[in-house]
């Protein structure tokens, strides 16, 4: 994973949406609003090095990519800039165009540099509320491109779930929450804690880096989408990613934050979890 490239704009607060080969992230500078970075997941320094699947992907991305902006804003053109000189890991800078100034949240922004080519020195300056605002419209119209190619699929008592952990140590008991959180849904997203949440709730650091327990999560099969979980909020979760059912252990009964969705508890696996695993590896105290 280009982690370099990632950090540099943001990730992973900045992340849109997460794909099986792509990340797409909101440039933290905007040069025109809506500007974008879509980063490729595996460790090639020149496009022809991406895999078959990631290039195949990436031509839905595209799609995703100009029917959010255009539904949204309006664009009236759009630029993908590969520069690669920088940062080496495949990127692509998605700026979009306009004539004529938009508006967003009670506020007009113009393309200070149209028709000409874009200027990535440019920035728009958003302040942090309307960053984040952007951000949230934004993670939200991807959200539902995501629900309408999902309905009517197959029958299942929910459309899309939610579960959520640190995954600091994957067990049998995590493939079996999320095996039988898929059995009920069509669309599985799961929230993995960021290094930085699991040091401010529990005091340390976790055992595996963010980045390879992200990674290891996107490959599960079971798994729909993996999104950074960078702080306790579940309400929002629910709300942005239109959740239908949050699935937990059983063990939360009566003591998880109250949410609009349904709950559904599972059984913890006997004699499997994170810590015990961690006291027979010596990795941390019985106390």
């Amino acid at each position: 994973m280009p982690l370099a490239t990632l950090r540099k704009f943001g990730y992973p607060a900045s992340l849109i949406k997460t794909y099986r080969h792509w990340h797409l992230l909101l440039r933290p500078a905007q040069p025109t609003l809506g500007s974008m970075v879509l980063i490729c997941k595996e460790n090639a320094h020149h496009y022809s090095e991406i895999s078959a699947a990631a290039a195949d992907e990436q031509k839905w991305i595209i799609s995703d990519i100009e029917k959010v902006l255009s539904q949204r804003f309006e664009y009236s053109k759009i630029n993908y800039l590969m520069l690669m000189m920088v940062d080496p890991a495949v990127h692509f800078h998605v700026i979009p165009r306009y004539e004529f100034s938009v508006e967003f949240c009670g506020k007009e922004f113009a393309d200070s540099q149209w028709p000409l080519p874009p200027s990535l020195g440019d920035d728009l300056s958003l302040s942090p509320l309307y960053y984040d605002e952007l951000l949230k419209t934004l993670k939200s119209d991807f959200c539902d491109l995501g629900a309408k190619a999902e309905d009517g699929v197959s029958g299942k008592p929910y459309r899309r779930m939610y579960t959520s952990g640190c995954f600091d140590i994957f067990h049998q008991g995590h493939l079996n929450i999320l095996k039988h959180s898929k059995a009920l849904c069509d669309y599985l997203i799961v929230g993995v804690s960021t290094d930085e949440l699991i040091i401010k709730s529990k005091g340390r650091p976790p055992m595996i880096p963010f980045e390879e327990r992200i990674s290891i999560l996107e490959s599960n099969r079971y798994v729909d989408e993996v999104i950074p979980q960078i702080d306790k909020n579940k309400q929002e979760i629910v709300d942005r990613y239109r959740i239908d059912a949050i699935s937990v252990g059983s063990d939360w009964k009566g003591k998880y934050p109250k949410v609009s969705c349904e709950m559904v508890y599972f059984d913890y696996t006997p004699n499997v979890s994170s810590t015990i695993l961690k006291q027979k590896l010596n990795l941390t105290s019985k106390s």
